[in-house]
Parts: C-alpha cells; structure tokens; sequence
C-alpha cells in the first residue's frame, strides 16, 4: 500500500513537472521590452505622428500587416487591410498668418505662428476669413467670426506653452478654429475696438482618402463560439506646420506595441476554443471612424463577440488602470464587473470611466460587449512632450496581468498551466526535491538499522 501511495505521489509531481516545463518551453512570454521597442519604433520621428492620410499612417498600417503576417495570424476576410473612406485636413502651399491691418490697407502687425497663435485642428471647411467689429462677437477668451455665411472661432488659453492639439472632427460646427496666447488675444480685441481689421489663413484643406484598418485572426477549435476581439488604434496627430511632431508614444504607439506582443503571447498558448481577431484601427484620432467602419462592415459576423481596446497602456503608475465603457454603461455591467472582480483578484487598482472617448464606442453603440483599457495619465496626451521616456514598464505589466487571465478564461476554458506554469514548476520542482530528500534519508535510517542488528 505504501508503495503505491510513492507511485501515486511520484507521478503526480512528474506529471505535473513535464507539463510546467513543456508549457514553459513552449509559451512565448509577454516581454515588455519588446513592447517598449515598438513603442520607440512608431512614435519615433520617422513615421511624423501618424496621421490619418499621410504616408507614413500608411508605413506604420503596413509595419503591423507585416507583423500579422510573421506571428501567422490569418488574414481576416481574405485581406489584412480593411479599407474605408475618410476626410483628412492636408497641407498646402502657403505660409499661415494673423495680420492686422488698418482703414488704409496698410500692415499694423504680423504675428508670428507658433509662438502668438497656431492652427487648433478640429477643422479646415475654411482656410482664411477677416473680421472687423462689424462681424464679430467678442467674450471673455474667444471671438466668434462670421465670415461668407460661415463661422470661425479665435480662442485663448492658459496652457498655449503646452502646445495641445485636438482631434480633427470634420462634422464640427465651426469652419476654422484658431488659438492665441492672452496677450496675443488682449492685443487683438484691443485692435478691433480701435477699428482695425484682422486677416487670417492657415495652409490645410480637407481632402478626402481611403484609409486601412489592419485586421488578423487566430482561427479557433469551434468557429461557433463567440469571438473575442483584441484592438487598439495606431493613428495619432501628424506635425504642425512648423514640423513640430505629434509623438503619441502613450496615445496610441503603447497600446499597438501592447497589442502585438500579446499576437506573439496568444499564438503560443495554442489553439484557442473560439476565433480570437485582431484588429489595430484608423482614424480614432478623427472620431473613431475605423471602428465604426468595422462595426458597420461585419457586425452580422461580430455581434456576439466580445472586445478588448487597448488605449494608453504604460502612463503614470499612480493613475489608476481604467476599465471604460460607454456613457450608457455602470459598474455592474456584466464584462465590466467580470473585470474588476479580476482586477480586485490581482491586487491591482483600478477605476472607471464611462465615456465614448474611444474605439469600444461604437461597438457599444451596437450592443456588442466591449471596453477599453485606459492609463488615463492626460498629462502630456496630444502634445509634443507625449514621448516613449515617459512610458511606465510596471503599468504595462499590470495591464497584461489583466488582459491575459480574461483572455485564457474566455478563449482558453481558464487553463490553469496558462496561468500559473511557472509557479507551478517551481512548486513541483520543490516537491521533487523534498520527496528525493526523503528517500534518502529513509534508506540511511534502513542501513543504519541493518548496520546496528
């Protein structure tokens, strides 16, 4: 009977061990240092911020086609790109100016672009207007302009050092949008009570594209089950007109780079139970119009599935991992609550927001589950300062702690080897040891018996 309880425990341990050590040999772990070099890869200066229309948004969406490619995910719907139309704010010829002119025509001043005033992106329907006290009405920190039956908007901010940038949004009201200093925005209301004229152009137009969402998947045991979609956006602002670069190493380099290795992570652990798509999407700087495409295009194949968005991973660690949904969604939605519950399990602080401030919006908008994985450390998100050394390897990492255990409960049946193999080894190992150790000590006491009779 004792010799069968040894076998019993031996095979146990061995059989435990062989698995750790297969598992361990064969999953490719998360490395946050390749995330890192991505991360320094798309945000470097090479590719100009990304925007939507220009080439290097097209380089960076076939960098990560290439990467589907090498890591072996399938291309989704026989193609990696999934195209659709956009409207995007272009440079062209001409040098930006805001000039005041007197009742004869002749130049009182010429500001100087960048360090008085500066374009604020939201949108170019217009490039050019002038105003006089007959055509403006002038409050605290804007004026409102109307201009050739349409309306244009100079503002002043506090933080105009910061040199923010918004989202162009072709649908804003506005035709041009503008942003002074104070004293630059003093100096102007000081002119028109005066009566002098203000002049303004800026060299963009709206054009309009075809841009590309990158799209691969991992094909599934049983196409049945419900997919889950892992995504991020990989578009950012572009550069100003003085060549200034828009980085987005944490908005949204971080969490494409992230995306990609969980690709190497995920294609490691083997075949998963469901299909599981990978999607890095366009144009979410311009009103996530490439989730919105997406959602729209195959919603009949993804209505039931589930998705994971990735936006800013690795900002402050003081700023609480965020799980966000829509504005129409609570605590207690049910994949909200499955994660925080994950998250309390982790020991990892968390918080909430519910806001359609990115690509899970129009999922949600479609009753389709979905959230987004925010570091909401706004510090220094759609400035020049938005650069790689600022990005938080522990934040990365507690963000991947998350994402993976929700990953191989879903697509994996919650295999434990996936979670804690490397635990596991150890613990074995240790037994091993403990039970050889044993052994040798019961057959010294035998011969030392033997030795005494």
């Amino acid at each position: 009977m004792r010799n069968f309880a040894k076998l019993f425990y031996i095979t146990i341990i061995l059989t435990l061990l062989c698995f750790s050590i297969q598992t361990t040999l064969f999953i490719k772990s998360f490395n946050i240092n390749s995330v890192l070099n991505n991360i320094n890869l798309i945000s470097s200066n090479e590719f100009k911020g990304r925007l939507p229309g220009s080439i290097e948004n097209r380089q960076v969406s076939e960098y990560i086609k290439d990467n589907f490619k090498s890591n072996n995910l399938l291309p989704f719907e026989g193609n990696y790109f999934h195209s659709f139309g956009c409207f995007y704010p272009s440079k062209i010829e001409g040098n930006p100016y805001l000039k005041v002119i007197d009742s004869q025509g002749n130049l009182v001043k010429n500001y100087s672009y960048g360090k008085d005033f500066k374009e604020d992106m939201l949108n170019f329907r217009e490039n050019a207007f002038s105003f006089s006290n007959e055509n403006v009405i002038i409050q605290n920190d804007f004026m409102n302009i109307n201009y050739n039956d349409g309306n244009f908007l100079i503002y002043s901010t506090n933080d105009y050092g910061s040199n923010f940038r918004s989202s162009f949004v072709k649908e804003a009201p506005y035709n041009m949008y503008v942003v002074t200093n104070k004293k630059v925005f003093s100096e102007i209301k000081d002119f028109i009570k005066s009566g002098h004229k203000i002049i303004c152009f800026i060299p963009y137009s709206i054009k309009e594209t075809e841009l590309n969402n990158v799209v691969g998947y991992i094909k599934g045991i049983n196409p049945n089950n419900d997919p889950i979609i892992i995504s991020s956006h990989f578009d950012h602002l572009g550069e100003d007109l003085n060549g200034t670069i828009y980085s987005g190493a944490l908005d949204n380099a971080s969490g494409t780079s992230f995306m990609l290795e969980l690709v190497k992570y995920i294609k490691s652990l083997g075949t998963p139970n469901r299909d599981i798509i990978f999607v890095s999407f366009n144009a979410e700087e311009f009103g996530c119009l490439g989730s919105k495409a997406f959602v729209d295009k195959y919603y009949s194949k993804i209505k039931n599935s589930t998705l994971l968005n990735f936006d800013m991973i690795g900002g402050s660690e003081s700023v609480p991992l965020c799980i966000m949904g829509s504005d129409k969604d609570t605590a207690n939605t049910p994949l909200i609550k499955e994660l925080s519950v994950l998250c309390s399990f982790k020991n990892i602080n968390f918080n909430y927001m519910f806001e359609n401030a990115s690509d899970h919006y129009f999922f949600r908008e479609k009753g389709i589950n979905a959230i987004t994985f925010c570091d909401n450390d706004t510090s220094k998100i759609h400035t020049p300062k938005d650069k790689i050394e600022f990005i938080n390897k522990n934040s990365i990492k507690r963000c991947y702690n998350i994402a993976s255990l929700k990953i191989i409960n879903s697509a994996f049946s919650g295999n434990l080897f996936y979670i804690y193999y490397k635990e596991i080894l150890i613990i074995s190992f240790i037994l091993l040891f403990v039970f050889i150790k044993r052994q040798k000590n019961k057959t010294k006491i035998i011969n030392l018996n033997k030795y005494l009779l």
